[in-house]
């Protein structure tokens, strides 16, 4: 047989191990989907969870956006997401220490930093194969919880963009309960830019419509985009809080519909307050942070009087096994 042969031999069963190694890395990221949606279809559909019996806890956290620190903050010439993945690693071991263990861990937003456009199509699915690579070590017994950033569906949504979304992660906006307490689900996107997808801010807002239907404990909703950072009648920002009109129109039918409690990321700070007697919290990221917070998560306790929260860093760990 000639070299030359013998070459195309090689690059061809080059070929196929790196096909068959993408392909498996596929099929275990599509594992974990399917785990992931399955758990929290458990949440949705399980009457149980809608009566309340004892004291529980649950972790939010948002913006473990694997690749922001070394794209924005380091402005790295060849940026990857090892700092992120080590955080988020850890965070996790931190997790599944808990005590009592919490009875979910839900993600407000930007999971990845490469938007879900077809020029960034490779190095997001890189971005997902670890995200899903590192957060299946999360307990099995603590279902997790992802909500749609701008980084997820990208600043303007567009048809593509959204089944986008909902392929990689699950559905978009939704309702679900733990322990007697309704949970809601939203896409801040479809409040910033809804031109391109009218029909899905339409049906999220006839979601909204049925969220006062039965009865509740507490009433709690999740999203990525914060109403406000500090006060209800703050100015417009172009980019960390939705627009003062539409904002108080929000709240108020929030509020209408019971809920007390709002939990936020994006602003990769802590911050917040209160729109009446509903309280907004914003909490800082997983990964990057961009002010004084360090990396972190917020244990929120829930009792029958209410919810109480407390903002906890990111313990590193000395381990380079991630």
């Amino acid at each position: 047989m000639s070299m030359q042969n013998n070459v195309r031999i090689l690059v061809a069963d080059l070929g196929v191990f790196f096909l068959k190694k993408k392909e498996a890395k596929f099929r275990e990221m599509s594992e974990f989907l399917k785990a992931m949606v399955s758990k929290l279809e458990e949440l949705k559909t399980n009457p149980k969870e809608r009566e309340w019996k004892e004291d529980f806890t649950f972790i939010q956290g948002a913006d473990c956006q694997f690749g922001l620190i070394d794209r924005y903050i380091l402005k790295s010439p060849v940026p990857n997401w090892d700092k992120e993945i080590k955080l988020s690693s850890d965070a996790i071991r931190q997790i599944n220490r808990l005590e009592p263990k919490p009875r979910f861990f839900i993600i407000c937003g930007d999971m990845l930093d490469a938007f879900p456009y077809p020029e960034e199509k490779a190095l997001r699915e890189r971005q997902l194969v670890d995200f899903h690579r590192i957060y299946k070590d999360l307990d099995p017994e603590i279902p997790l919880v992802c909500v749609c950033g701008n980084h997820d569906v990208g600043d303007i949504p567009t048809r593509a963009t959204v089944d986008i979304y909902r392929e990689q992660f699950g559905q978009d906006f939704f309702i679900f309960w733990v322990g007697g307490v309704k949970f809601l689900v939203l896409n801040s996107q479809y409040y910033r830019c809804p031109d391109n997808v009218p029909e899905e801010l339409e049906k999220q807002n006839s979601l909204l419509d049925t969220l006062a239907e039965g009865p509740a404990k507490h009433t709690v909703a999740f999203q990525h985009i914060p109403y406000f950072l500090k006060t209800p009648d703050e100015e417009d920002d172009r980019y960390f809080n939705i627009s003062k009109e539409l904002r108080l129109e929000l709240l108020e039918k929030l509020r209408d519909a019971g809920v007390r409690y709002i939990f936020t990321g994006h602003y990769h700070r802590n911050a917040g307050g209160f729109y009446k007697d509903v309280e907004q919290v914003v909490t800082s990221a997983i990964g990057g942070p961009l002010g004084n917070d360090p990396s972190g998560f917020r244990i929120v306790r829930v009792t029958e009087q209410g919810l109480t929260h407390e903002y906890v860093p990111v313990e590193i760990s000395s381990s380079t096994d991630v």
